[in-house]
């Protein structure tokens, strides 16, 4: 048996590609059930905005992934020319250090992002509720969650934002410091501009208000949010009752100008405002910046702020990697520890363990005179309890399912640590 992923992603697939090829909850759970056979017992399907993924435990590497390819993406992705080209398939140790990869942040569209950890564990869960995890792959998913965790403890590889949203928020919390009891207004319904109301009322804010030139739109973020809305023809009245200000319609003419911030800012008594502005073309006037207690950000300064976090995040990939190759490694030394010789060598290595430390911690009930005999003794013993176990084992394939399961079964009842493959 060996690992086989098959899958596309943002390196090699355009997002209308990858949107066909997304799996709900329901989805992934009937796939999965629908393609666990004898030949592959184990499956995972990795299903995000980023990426689709299948992977499989088999015994024939090359006519699985060919029949993954075929029974996962040839009907979502029908019709579209060249769909094939943006197919991958790996098996072995470089699927191995693939899922690493991917658990790490490694291979994701912005490196080092938080998400993709917890859409790994999902993903293993729906497998763990499809009945198709085993020894290898609840193996291969601990330590990819390992993976994960030691890349974001040990490293600064998921630190500083990257994306406009959370850093117009983290710039935010510079000035406020708490949002309880902060006010948030939406100018617009654009996604970057709800992404940045999520992050807000992730962080306590106390309200939030939705205003747009479309009433209809408004009313739909809003109940989506949770929050209120506000008349689009009555900017001044909205931002004198709010403590931050999202705009984000990208309309052709500015809507936010010094006069209507300025006259706000009268009614508010000149407490604190902050604009952020992530709508292009923009939607604040560039003077706004000018008036005493207003603060302004616009895109270019959360995407050049984004920018250097990327360079920051980029400079602890070879640390990240080297994380990940270490597990990679850990994990194929388990696995081949599973071939039945190492079994058995490790067995027998357990067993002499033990008796070694019962002989000694008992020998001194026996007479000096007999301790060799004792010896001799619980080293027969042992050899006769292990004899059959042993000639049963010997038979034994780890390219057989059945016969894989009770390799991993025998390391696991107990508590076999893995051979040195090398030695």
């Amino acid at each position: 048996m060996d690992l086989v992923v098959t899958g596309l992603s943002h390196k090699t697939a355009q997002l209308a590609l990858r949107e066909r090829a997304v799996f709900d909850r329901d989805e992934a759970i009937d796939m999965l059930q629908r393609l666990k056979s004898d030949a592959s017992p184990q499956l995972l399907l990795l299903s995000t905005c980023n990426r689709t993924e299948i992977y499989a435990v088999a015994s024939d590497v090359v006519a699985t992934g060919q029949a993954l390819r075929r029974a996962v993406f040839d009907e979502r992705l029908a019709g579209v020319e060249d769909a094939d080209k943006s197919l991958y398939t790996l098996h072995g140790e470089a699927a191995v250090a693939h899922f690493y990869r991917v658990a790490s942040g490694l291979d994701s569209l912005v490196v080092g992002e938080q998400q993709i950890l917890g859409q790994v564990k999902h993903a293993f869960q729906l497998s763990e509720r499809a009945q198709t995890v085993g020894s290898l792959l609840h193996r291969l998913a601990n330590g990819a969650f390992r993976v994960g965790k030691r890349a974001r403890g040990e490293t600064h590889i998921g630190h500083g934002a990257v994306s406009v949203a959370s850093i117009g928020v983290e710039l935010a919390e510079r000035i406020f410091h708490d949002f309880s009891g902060k006010r948030a207004l939406l100018i617009g319904a654009g996604e970057n501009g709800r992404l940045c109301a999520q992050h807000l009322l992730a962080r306590n804010v106390a309200s939030l208000t939705v205003t747009n030139r479309t009433p209809e739109k408004a009313e739909k973020l809003a109940a989506d949010l949770g929050g209120d809305t506000a008349p689009f023809d009555n900017l001044v009245a909205a931002i004198v009752a709010a403590d931050i200000v999202i705009s984000t319609t990208g309309a052709k003419g500015t809507v936010l100008d010094a006069r209507i911030v300025r006259e706000a800012m009268r009614a508010r008594d000149q407490s604190a405002l902050i604009i952020i502005d992530i709508a292009v073309p923009r939607d604040v006037a560039p003077d706004v910046d000018g008036l005493p207690n207003v603060f302004l950000f616009d895109i270019d300064a959360l995407n050049e702020i984004a920018r250097r976090n990327v360079q920051l995040r980029e400079k602890e990939i070879p640390k990240v990697e080297k994380i990940v190759d270490a597990e990679v490694q850990n994990f194929m030394r388990w696995w081949g520890s599973l071939d039945a010789g190492p079994v058995i060598r490790d067995l027998h290595a357990h067993f002499e363990a033990v008796r070694e430390s019962e002989v000694s911690r008992n020998s001194k009930r026996f007479l000096e005179a007999d301790r060799g005999e004792l010896d001799a003794f619980s080293r027969t013993l042992v050899r006769k309890l292990l004899m059959g176990v042993t000639q049963r084992i010997k038979g034994y394939r780890k390219e057989d399912p059945v016969e894989l399961e009770r390799l991993a079964g025998l390391r696991a009842a107990f508590g076999l640590q893995e051979s040195d493959l090398d030695e």
